[in-house]
Parts: structure tokens; sequence; C-alpha cells
């Protein structure tokens, strides 16, 4: 069975953007059958402190619905169903563009209904909690791949992945697309981003929005 999907969407700098993505996407999911849980929460400010509250509500819902979960940004393009996480035995699976961590994902991210789940995304908030009191100017995700090998290479946790077709990037889909990524250009993501010394170049080449018309020839993935 596939497993439920989950996300939430938060609205910041007075658009639409999550709110119109995320009810785009309950509608692909009813449209393919799936079993959903997606809904509005309350936003905490800006972009980061959104990202930053997603393994909480995570390990939330996974004690709300005691059954494997499978997170998707709420901006994530469900092209066709997700079968790569159908019978899924790992603790954890996920998305790579290039068939291992170096090309990880931060959307889907597949948790089974378990203790050691529960571990990790308990290790997740404490690490999400410790960017918050240090006032590191991180997202979800760094933290997110900084865990994964430390959990690997102890032996604590089992994890899979799937391929490419469930992480494509923006405007860059084709017919084996089962999810294409969603990527925000909210200001204060950009503004972080900065923060965090990347280039004007880079920074808009990772905040697309709803523009996906730019060249394939100009775009890579991460």
């Amino acid at each position: 069975m596939i497993p439920r999907i989950i996300s939430f969407y938060s609205d910041i700098e007075s658009n639409n953007y999550y709110s119109d993505h995320g009810k785009r996407l309950i509608k692909e999911c009813e449209d393919l059958d799936l079993r959903y849980e997606i809904s509005e929460k309350k936003s905490m400010g800006n972009y980061r402190l959104n990202c930053l509250s997603k393994p909480k509500y995570i390990l939330d819902k996974l004690d709300d619905f005691q059954e494997d979960l499978l997170w998707l940004d709420a901006d994530s393009k469900l092209h066709k169903v997700p079968v790569g996480f159908d019978k899924i035995e790992t603790d954890l699976a996920f998305s790579t563009a290039n068939g291992n961590l170096s090309g990880m994902k931060a959307s889907p991210l597949f948790f089974k209904n378990n203790d050691k789940s529960r571990m990790f995304l308990n290790t997740w908030i404490k690490s999400v909690k410790n960017l918050l009191e240090n006032d590191i100017s991180k997202f979800d995700h760094e933290p997110l791949f900084q865990l994964i090998p430390l959990f690997l290479n102890n032996n604590t946790i089992t994890m899979s992945f799937v391929g490419e077709e469930y992480c494509r990037w923006p405007g860059d889909t084709n017919e084996n697309t089962i999810i294409t990524m969603g990527l925000a250009d909210a200001e204060s993501k950009k503004e972080n981003l900065r923060k965090l010394g990347i280039s004007e170049e880079k920074i808009e080449w990772q905040s697309p929005g709803n523009d996906y018309e730019q060249s394939e020839s100009n775009r890579s993935r991460i």
C-alpha cells in the first residue's frame, strides 16, 4: 500500500503561493486515489521558521496515524502514483538525483511507523532546536543531511532510495517523472540564503517559484 501522504502549507509575504500549491497537491492525491493529510498550518512568520517546523509536524502525524507516512513539500507536483514507496521495509526512504547520499533531497521523505524512525525524528527536532537557540541561519535540510550518515554509520537505522524520477527539477519533467520538486521564490528564503553566503546566481537558480520557463540548458540539479 502506498503510505499516506502528509504535508502542510503556510502562506508568507502576503501571497498565496503555498496555499495554492497545497490545494493543487490535494487534488492530485484525490485524482490518483491516494490517502493524504494535507492542511493549512499557521505560519511561524517566515520561510525558514516554517521549514524548521517540518520534523515536529511529521512526528506528530506519525503518532496521530500510527502508520507509515510519506512527506511531500506542499509545492511538489505529483504526476503519478509514487509506487517506489509501496512495501518499503527500511526505517527511512528518500529520493536521490544520483543514486547515493550526495544526491539526497529533503522531499519526498518516507518514515516507517516504528521506534527507529521516531528516534531519528526526535534527533532531527533537537538539531533544529539548536539552530534556533543559537541563531544559526540554516534550514531543515542541512541537519537532516548531516544526521543521515551518522545514523547509517552507527547502524542505527536502515534506509533505502528511490530514483531521480521522484525529485525532478521544476520544468525538467519527462514521461517518467513521478514527482517534481517545488522551489519557492520567497524573499525571506532568498535573504536567508544570502546569510549562508550563497551567490545571487545560485539563489535565483534555487528559487524559480512558479516560473518554470527558464532554459533547460541553464538548469542543473542540486
